[in-house]
């Protein structure tokens, strides 16, 4: 422990004897094995303070990895492994069938007003009084 040999133990024995004597060595000897129980104690006392510590740090990283995680958004990261240039996007916002659907809109609003959608200027209507050929349903006219 204290990286002694055994001659060197012997030789601190027999100074113990020489110096205590034979009455206050076994008194010598249980106040010795005191001090270092309570020298133990205090060690490993500290060793458990100092792993807790370390498992507070890193929980404390463990936490802070998580906020981070969790604050960060998901969809815009497949968004930008998907789309990194962002062509998709631009394209699904230009609404491809925005002008078909005014259109219809337009048309939807006019029947509505009575009028209809293609009707005739003053120059096409014919002027005879009489009046178009009706069409058959097969494209023939009669």
């Amino acid at each position: 422990m204290f990286g002694i040999d055994g001659w060197e133990f012997a030789l601190v024995v027999l100074l113990a004897v020489l110096i205590l004597g034979p009455k206050e060595l076994p008194q010598a000897m249980r106040t010795m094995a005191k001090v270092l129980r309570k020298v133990r104690g205090l060690a490993s006392e500290f060793q458990g303070h100092f792993n807790d510590m370390v498992r507070e740090a890193e929980l404390d990283d463990v936490q802070k990895s998580v906020q981070k995680l969790s604050s960060t958004s998901v969809g815009a990261q497949v968004n930008k492994m998907i789309d990194p240039k962002g062509e998709i996007g631009d394209a699904l916002r230009d609404n491809p069938l925005k002008d078909i659907t005014e259109s219809a809109a337009d048309s939807a609003a006019s029947a509505e007003a009575g009028e209809s959608p293609q009707a005739p200027t003053e120059e096409s209507e014919p002027e005879s009084g009489t009046e178009p050929a009706a069409e058959d349903p097969r494209g023939q006219t009669s």
